[in-house]
């Protein structure tokens, strides 16, 4: 079992989405394959309301993702993670926490 996860650092317009796990992925011939092509994502983001809506610096739109507070704690959910924590009240354990500078 890996230890997995996503940052994402969200700042002054601006957001860096890094992936990270200490597995390690060879390929045939020893060398590490790189196991998130495409990251760390950087670009530009806007809150509305409890709506982010995050583009890359390519200029692609991500999906949307959702702020929420629960027990003083603030969470960066997805669509999907949204959707389970209205139906069941639960929202998931690996739910990404937003925190201050202060926390890091």
């Amino acid at each position: 079992m890996a230890y997995a996860g996503d940052k994402i650092t969200l700042g002054d317009g601006s957001f860096v989405w890094e992936k990270f796990t200490d597995a390690v992925v060879v390929d045939d011939d020893g060398n590490v394959v790189n196991q998130f092509p495409g990251f760390p994502l950087q670009g530009r983001y806007q809150i509305d309301g409890q709506i982010v809506q995050m583009n890359t610096a390519a200029g692609d739109s991500l999906d949307k993702m959702y702020l929420q507070e629960s027990s003083g704690q603030r969470y960066l959910l997805t669509e999907d993670e949204l959707a389970a924590w209205e139906q069941s009240g639960k929202r998931d354990d690996c739910a990404l926490r937003l925190i201050s500078k202060s926390e890091r």
